[in-house]
């Protein structure tokens, strides 16, 4: 009987598609892997090289775990570290039991104070930390998503209503969870001007776009369970630092990360590939936060995004040339 092996991650997207080359190494073991994510991203539940299960806040925790416990997992490993799942691997009480940590006491009560430029002791990037605490080696990392072929071409439909040609398009994603993730308007559009190809924008923001932008706005057009075949059949992806851009990458569409307020010193760039490029301007004030939260910059100029517009467009299309 294979051994079983547990790991808890709930939240966010991009957390969670950082997972993916540690579930595929423990699998390639040969040991059942289980992944515990919140059930708001159940729509991505399918893709995940993992048998997925959902918590859907404290009420679920004692019905959660008691299924969880029939697994006799010999290892359950908590790479979220939140009292959900505290009590979670608590209750599960494997013989291994191995916790993430983000960050130091010491960085995590100067975050808390807004004390900047944040400079991690340890600024190896996530998914590598998360291999390490699941006790596997990620020399060469897959972090690609199981999309079947009849889910591809169910995408392939939703492109034709769209009247959009598979490949022939570059998706812009602006949005973030916090505003100093988000691309500014300006660069925003001059990229539906610059790229090589025709543009469309993505996300799930019900804002009116900033005045200029004559892209195809196809916010909330498609859910989120059609999203990452959607961008596996675009040409190339534009991002923020969010979660479509850990999306991008798990699909192999080449890929343009665009970092802000936060910076990838942070560990949450998107797994290195070739046909990635992450663009983030070394400043001596960044990162200012964590999250990107930071409403106002605290040096008065922001000038993390009052980047050169023309030299980041010129950039981004010189790099997908080789791939469109």
């Amino acid at each position: 009987m294979s051994e079983t092996e547990i790991v808890l991650r709930l939240n966010a997207m991009g957390d969670i598609l950082l997972t993916v080359p540690t579930l595929r190494a423990i699998a390639e073991r040969g040991i059942n892997v289980h992944l515990v994510i919140h059930g708001r991203w159940a729509q991505l539940g399918e893709f995940l090289p993992a048998s997925v299960h959902y918590y859907n806040g404290t009420g679920s925790l004692i019905r959660l775990t008691g299924q969880l416990k029939k697994l006799h997992a010999r290892a359950v490993f908590d790479l979220q570290g939140k009292l959900s799942t505290i009590a979670m691997r608590s209750m599960l009480n494997a013989p291994i039991t191995r916790v993430y940590q983000k960050r130091n006491f010491n960085e995590q009560l100067l975050a808390l104070r807004g004390k900047y430029p944040l400079r991690l002791s340890d600024q190896r990037p996530v998914w590598q930390k998360y291999g390490e605490v699941c006790g596997v080696n990620l020399d060469n990392p897959d972090a690609a998503l199981n999309l079947s072929h009849d889910y591809i071409d169910a995408c392939r439909k939703i492109l034709h209503e769209l009247d959009l040609p598979e490949k022939q398009f570059i998706l812009l994603h602006p949005d973030a969870s916090k505003p100093g993730k988000q691309i500014p308007a300006a660069l925003l559009a001059a990229l539906q001007h610059g790229l090589p190809l025709m543009t469309a924008i993505i996300g799930t923001g019900s804002a009116e776009l900033p005045s200029g932008i004559k892209a195809l706005d196809l916010r909330n057009r498609f859910s989120l369970y059609h999203l990452p075949g959607i961008i596996s059949l675009a040409a190339a992806v534009v991002s923020s630092d969010s979660g479509p851009m850990h999306l991008a990458r798990a699909v192999g569409t080449p890929l343009a990360a665009l970092f802000f307020q936060t910076c990838p010193s942070l560990g949450f760039a998107p797994i290195p590939a070739d046909n990635v490029m992450v663009i983030s301007e070394p400043m001596p004030c960044k990162p200012c936060s964590l999250h990107g939260q930071n409403f106002e910059c605290p040096e008065g100029h922001f000038a993390c995004r009052n980047v050169n517009i023309s030299d980041t467009v010129e950039k981004i299309s010189r790099f997908f040339a080789d791939y469109i």
